[in-house]
């Protein structure tokens, strides 16, 4: 079976283990504190050629104590982001992903990345359409999928759906 995870460029999660000061990164990435993301994000682009933004992806947890939590920690939307590097045969480097993540407590707001890629321009939209999450500093927080007076955010774990809502079309 072929492992859940590709490793993480051997070069890049040095200096990211520097950057955030702990001693080995998670496979599936590493946690960047909220204050400390659009300097990890350029660094990442200018100094390790990750120019391409692959996605970002918002998920919400309940708080412990709530139906349906993982019990663990409060009520957070974890953020993971995944940006690509191009093959560089001159230095026979194969293409590379890294992927990141952030934590965002319930009510506050993550830096947005879309000045560092273009690319999370439409992607952080449609994070804060679905699950609500706020991209502070982000050039056009409309939403981008449901109506501008639709009721919440559908993918959240509390959302209410067996609520009737009105149709919108």
């Amino acid at each position: 079976m072929p492992p859940r995870h590709e490793p993480l460029p051997a070069d890049v999660a040095a200096w990211a283990c520097e950057f955030l000061g702990v001693d080995e990164l998670p496979p599936e990435g590493p946690f960047v504190p909220r204050d400390r993301l659009v300097e990890f994000a350029t660094a990442l682009k200018n100094d390790h050629d990750f120019l391409f933004f692959v996605y970002c992806a918002a998920t919400h947890y309940l708080a412990e104590g709530e139906p349906g939590s993982d019990g663990a920690l409060p009520d957070r939307t974890v953020v993971a982001y995944r940006v690509r590097r191009l093959p560089d045969r001159r230095r026979g480097r194969p293409t590379q992903t890294f992927p990141f993540r952030v934590v965002v407590p319930t009510g506050e707001s993550t830096p947005s990345l879309a000045g560092v890629w273009v690319g999370a321009d439409w992607q952080e939209r449609e994070q804060l359409d679905l699950v609500g999450t706020v991209f502070q500093g982000h050039p056009d927080p409309r939403r981008v999928m449901m109506p501008d007076d639709w009721p919440g955010h559908p993918l959240r774990r509390d959302y209410a759906i067996d609520t009737a809502h009105f149709p919108w079309r």
